[in-house]
């Protein structure tokens, strides 16, 4: 089952609105801010965890592994205990720690975005070709405006084999409740399209 790739990137655009949150605090040099990324690292931890993503969520314990061994004056790279500068340690620490998350956060955000342009290209596509197939018309999608309605429409178009076979690889990309938003996306400016002639 694909994952609902609206969720996830509404998700990562929160986590990356409370690391921006955090990095504030750590220019400022707010006295709360050792807490504050402890916080972060635990919500970024449980949400991979509640995905099921495996690889981010040991990217993101190795993080968590480093800023704990930092708050115990352990120098995170070298592993060795330090007595003299701790502060600047820590902060060094807590700068490479929020680089790494704004990645790991950054590079998630972007592949769910970009996956759900290219699903949206393709479902505009689909609809091209159900005009085409005289599967649909302008009075049909004039009339397209609640989920169910949405859900009709793609089973129109899922009548005609070689369309049926392009909705197959947008679900290989998404999940229907994605392909649902999508078509709310794409089809308005369609119908506005054919309004306008």
């Amino acid at each position: 089952m694909q994952r609902f790739h609206h969720q996830i990137r509404h998700d990562l655009a929160a986590l990356l609105g409370a690391l921006s949150a955090v990095t504030e605090k750590y220019s400022r040099r707010d006295y709360d801010t050792d807490a504050a990324l402890r916080t972060l690292l635990d919500r970024v931890n449980a949400d991979y965890k509640d995905k099921g993503l495996p690889d981010r969520e040991s990217q993101l314990q190795l993080l968590r592994a480093e800023w704990s061994a930092a708050e115990k004056g352990i120098d995170p790279c070298s592993g060795e205990k330090v007595t003299v500068r701790r502060g600047e340690m820590k902060a060094s620490a807590m700068l490479k720690i929020l680089r790494g998350l704004e990645t790991v956060l950054r590079e998630d955000y972007t592949a769910s975005r970009s996956r759900l342009e290219e699903a949206a290209a393709m479902i505009g596509q689909i609809i091209v070709a159900g005009y085409q197939e005289g599967l649909i018309d302008d009075k049909l999608l004039l009339s397209v405006n609640t989920e169910t309605e949405y859900l009709k429409l793609w089973k129109t178009l899922a009548t005609d084999r070689n369309i049926a076979l392009g909705q197959k690889r947008v679900m290989t990309m998404v999940s229907m409740p994605d392909v649902l938003l999508l078509l709310e996306e794409v089809v308005p400016p369609m119908v506005k399209g054919v309004a306008l002639m």
